[in-house]
């Protein structure tokens, strides 16, 4: 853990972290790449620090995916279990080794990183969660399920929760992943009625609040909009979403959320009211920044589109995608230059395989067509 800390320690006062090196040849634009060296070393329980440093440049290149965010607090969990190992292995004392365990610090930073993963995505699916023993008794249909889900057969695994749920009504794991199961199975009426048992459930548990693990009711409403969204029921999202806050009005992607269904219900005012609110309540997330940024390009407000997109690459230089965006506002604006410079940003920060490369090359070359042929 005194590794991790001392890492922890760089981020919070705003220090970058070193970038892993990449074999020769990989695209160290790619968000993937570093995730996958960072996710091999946390399933293996292999240089810890290093997986933190991987992971962190994954969550700066793309910080709109959840994968690498939640990941790094499953890093934390890893190192605390190897620190009481090698406890264990030293002294041989199990009231020793059971004083091992998180800092409040470590427990708030659990908390916070797993549940900026939810907010991403509700319905993430990560193969570390898998690297554990399996719960459940051998011919248990709790372990059956676990094994089911971790290989992705969603149909064998929800078939499976369903008949523990029977024996464990109350266990809101068993539904959370049975909910899930139903998700990727595009079951969305299934998987809303077992995310309702689950918000129901943690709803009655006075604990359930102070759980660095555990969704809060509020997760849960917003995980219900996310599955009608998929249903395109964006009336029943948007009551989702409004619940959401309900519980708690500072969740802000429930905002941003609230501000996605009612664009495409047609209420323009009230969603750009929602994102403006969202952004009052986290300053500092670049993936909300762009999504405001677009919201208002889209209505034509391009100086206030321009604002937002400028501030989330000061946040995040390193996030291609609000170059972009922010190119083809400056393009909107007739700024020129400025376009042409977040186009080339764009370009020397974005991935190989960014599907905007090739929309970005074509806008360089009708801002900026090449000199004309000397002949020489």
């Amino acid at each position: 853990m005194s590794s991790l800390e001392k890492l922890q320690a760089a981020t919070d006062s705003g220090l970058e972290l070193p970038r892993p090196r990449l074999p020769p040849g990989v695209d160290t634009n790619a968000a993937a790449e570093y995730y996958r060296r960072g996710e091999a070393m946390v399933r293996f329980g292999m240089k810890l620090d290093t997986a933190e440093m991987a992971l962190y440049w994954a969550s700066r290149l793309d910080p709109s995916w959840p994968d690498p965010i939640f990941a790094r607090g499953i890093v934390i969990l890893r190192a605390v279990q190897q620190d009481a190992f090698e406890t264990w292995l030293t002294t041989r004392s199990v009231k020793v080794t059971s004083s091992v365990r998180l800092s409040s610090r470590q427990v708030q930073l659990v908390d916070s990183l797993m549940r900026i993963a939810w907010a991403r995505n509700p319905f993430l699916y990560t193969d570390l969660e898998f690297a554990q023993l399996a719960p459940g008794r051998p011919g248990d249909p709790v372990r059956a399920g676990w094994s089911a889900y971790a290989t992705r057969r969603f149909s064998a695994a929800e078939s499976l929760f369903a008949l523990a749920l029977r024996e464990h009504p109350a266990d809101v794991g068993l539904r959370i992943y049975r909910a899930k199961a139903l998700f990727f199975l595009g079951r969305y009426d299934g998987a809303v009625a077992e995310l309702s048992a689950a918000r129901d459930s943690v709803r009655a548990r006075a604990e359930a609040q102070v759980s660095p693990v555990l969704p809060s009711v509020e997760m849960f409403e917003y995980a219900i909009g996310i599955a009608r969204v998929q249903q395109d029921d964006f009336p029943a999202a948007r009551l989702a979403f409004q619940r959401a806050l309900t519980e708690n009005l500072g969740f802000y992607w429930a905002h941003a959320r609230l501000a996605g269904s009612s664009l495409v219900l047609g209420d323009t005012a009230s969603a750009l009211t929602e994102l403006q609110m969202a952004v009052e309540l986290e300053a500092r997330d670049p993936v909300l920044r762009l999504y405001d940024g677009v919201a208002l390009h889209a209505a034509r407000r391009l100086d206030d589109a321009a604002a937002q997109l400028q501030r989330a690459v000061q946040l995040d230089p390193y996030y291609a995608a609000p170059h972009y965006r922010l190119a083809a506002v400056y393009q909107a604006q007739g700024r020129r230059l400025e376009a042409i410079d977040q186009y080339r940003l764009f370009l020397a920060h974005a991935a190989r395989g960014d599907a905007d490369r090739h929309w970005a090359i074509r806008a360089l070359a009708a801002l900026a067509p090449a000199p004309p042929d000397s002949g020489r």
